[in-house]
């Protein structure tokens, strides 16, 4: 077990009320020792569950409830405050670890996610496995939609279609959608073989990951390895942001991040190989 990670990683996972879920997603855990290499771990439930409590004590995790009614903000910021480490761990309940990781192998790529937090490469390093597909929107079609594709990633999985619409059309697309266009440029590390070639003002390669600016990469609640002092740089904020608008939907974290404030930033969003569904 690497001394750091034992040391300086919590691992929150946010459950939605899904005993079931969370229970298979643990199972996940067991069997590549997640739970051994990050020995600091919780589960923060949104309200109270006897189901989730019982499933949480087969695998001796504690169980902390957060306010219902705020929804993913009073998650998020209950598992801060139970938490102790320099750097959080944020999963939802669904999000299991791949097959093809364990032990050795998935205490290497947590290494190297921390280290580009430590090393000042990123702000933020999001650990999906979005090569293969199975995530909630589509990681790349969009980012198609409006930009060729250069050279096809050897790591994309075809978990999605792509757009062939001719060139021509993709810039008449990006020509009346600017700005729209823009914020998919991040996208394109999923399906372009050489993205920081292509947009080296927005992505940068380190090793094997990319570092993206987050003026064209959106905030989502996929798995995160993030700062506990930038996790609630980024709630503050996102409060911010309903005190001026109050109409929008106030437990949607996504939709609150991602306003100009997030673009404004220029934080550096790490993307890794993943490790999560």
């Amino acid at each position: 077990m690497n001394s750091t990670l034992a040391s300086d990683v919590s691992l929150v996972i946010l459950s939605d009320n899904a005993p079931r879920t969370l229970s298979m997603t643990l199972a996940t855990y067991m069997r590549s020792h997640l739970l051994d290499i990050i020995p600091h771990h919780s589960i923060v439930n949104r309200g109270s569950s006897s189901a989730v409590q019982q499933i949480a004590a087969e695998y001796k995790i504690p169980v902390f409830s957060a306010n219902a009614e705020q929804g993913f903000f009073s998650m998020l910021k209950e598992g801060i405050a139970q938490s102790h480490t320099k750097y959080l761990l944020f999963v939802e309940e669904d999000c299991q670890v791949w097959e093809h990781l364990k032990g050795a192998n998935l205490e290497k790529e947590l290494l190297m996610s921390l280290d580009l937090l430590e090393s000042g490469h990123a702000d933020l390093v999001r650990l999906r496995h979005a090569w293969q597909g199975k995530v909630r929107h589509k990681a790349a079609s969009v980012y198609s939609y409006f930009y060729p594709v250069s050279q096809l990633s050897s790591r994309w999985a075809h978990a999605e279609g792509l757009s062939d619409a001719p060139p021509w059309v993709k810039a008449f697309r990006r020509l009346i959608h600017p700005y729209k266009s823009k914020r998919w440029i991040g996208r394109s590390v999923y399906v372009e073989e050489n993205p920081h070639l292509k947009f080296p003002h927005y992505i940068k390669k380190v090793d094997n990951s990319y570092i993206i600016d987050s003026s064209v990469f959106y905030w989502t609640n996929q798995p995160t390895l993030i700062s506990a002092s930038m996790m609630k740089r980024i709630i503050k904020v996102a409060e911010a942001r309903f005190t001026l608008f109050p109409s929008y939907n106030s437990l949607d974290f996504e939709d609150s991040v991602n306003g100009k404030d997030w673009k404004k930033a220029h934080l550096k969003v790490g993307v890794t190989e993943g490790i999560f569904t």
